[in-house]
C-alpha cells in the first residue's frame, strides 16, 4: 500500500472544502460554537437520563433540518409516530402533547394546533418517520435508499442485530456500524443514548453513556443534557419553564467542553436558548 504524503492529503483538503455544508441546528450559540453547526459524516450523540427531554431536543434538531431543505428521518425506537408529531406540533403550538393526540382542546389551543400543523405538513417532504424498525441492517437500508442527509436514532440501546453477542459487544458493534454508515452514505447521524451511573476507584460517580464505552469512541460530537427541577403548583402541575444544561463533553474539531443554558417551555416542550 502507498502511502499519502502531506502535500497530497493537503490538497484533497482543499478540494473537500468546496463540498463541505454545515447543518444549522437551530441554535445560533450552538451553531456559532459549532462554526455552523452538525457536519455530514459525523456521529453527534446526546446522552441523558430517562425523562429528561432528548426525545424533545432531538425533534427540534429534526424539524430545523427538514426546514432547511436536508432530507431527514427520525427512527423511534421506543416511541410512536404518532407521539413525535405530537411532540413537533405541541412545540410549535406550546401544546403538551398528549392534548393533541386526544383532541380534548380548548377553542384558542385549536387555533395554535391548526397553525402548527401547517407549518409542518409545510415540510413534509423533508421528514420520515420509522417506529418499526429496529433492525440495524433495516436502519442502514432504509438511509441508503432515501439519501438521507439528517437522521435521529432514538435511541440507541433499543437498535437490534441478527448477530448473538452481549450487551457490551452488540453496542460496540452497532456504534462502528453506524459511524461507518454516515460516512459511506454522507449523512449526519445523531444517536439519542441512555446514560448509567459508576463509581469510581475512589468512589465518586462516573455518568457515561449506558453499555458501551464505544459511544463515546465514536462520536464525533458527544452531548450531555440535564435538566433542573420543575416547580409545581398545588395541583403538581409545573410553573413556569425549567433549567437546561446542554454539554458538549467530546468534540474531535476543537474545544470541548463548553455548555449552554436552555430552558424547557411548559407545556409544549420547546426548549429555546436563554
Amino acid at each position: 500500500m502507498k502511502p499519502s504524503k502531506a502535500s497530497e492529503i493537503l490538497q484533497r483538503i482543499e478540494e473537500n472544502k468546496k463540498h463541505i455544508e454545515f447543518l444549522p441546528t437551530g441554535f445560533d450559540n450552538i451553531d456559532r460554537e459549532l462554526d455552523g453547526g452538525f457536519l455530514k459524516k459525523e456521529i453527534v450523540i446526546v446522552g441523558a437520563f430517562t425523562g429528561i427531554g432528548k426525545s424533545y431536543l432531538a425533534g427540534q434538531f429534526f424539524y430545523n433540518m427538514a426546514i432547511r431543505g436536508f432530507k431527514s428521518a427520525y427512527f423511534s425506537l421506543e416511541i410512536s409516530n404518532e407521539m413525535i408529531v405530537s411532540r413537533l406540533v405541541g412545540q410549535l403550538a406550546n401544546i403538551k402533547p398528549t392534548r393533541i393526540m386526544n383532541g380534548l382542546l380548548l377553542v384558542e389551543e385549536m387555533d395554535r394546533k391548526a397553525t402548527a400543523r401547517a407549518k409542518t405538513i409545510m415540510f413534509d417532504e423533508n421528514m420520515d418517520f420509522y417506529d418499526s424498525v429496529y433492525l440495524l441492517e433495516e436502519i442502514e437500508k432504509a438511509i441508503k435508499e432515501n439519501n438521507y442527509e439528517f437522521v435521529v436514532i432514538d435511541f440507541i440501546q433499543n437498535i437490534m442485530i441478527e448477530k448473538n453477542m452481549d450487551e457490551y459487544a452488540r453496542l460496540s458493534y452497532i456504534s462502528v456500524q453506524l459511524q461507518k454508515i454516515a460516512k459511506e452514505t454522507n449523512c449526519c447521524i445523531l444517536v439519542l443514548s441512555q446514560l448509567s451511573n459508576k463509581v469510581g476507584k475512589d468512589g465518586s460517580k462516573i455518568v457515561e453513556y449506558k453499555g458501551s464505552g464505544a459511544i463515546a469512541i465514536v462520536a464525533d460530537l458527544g452531548f450531555f443534557i440535564e435538566r433542573g427541577e420543575p416547580v409545581l403548583d398545588v395541583n403538581g402541575q409545573p410553573i413556569g419553564n425549567q433549567t437546561v444544561k446542554f454539554s458538549l463533553k467530546k468534540n474531535r474539531r476543537g474545544i470541548s467542553g463548553l455548555a449552554w443554558n436552555m430552558e424547557f417551555i411548559h407545556p409544549g416542550g420547546m426548549i429555546v436558548e436563554k
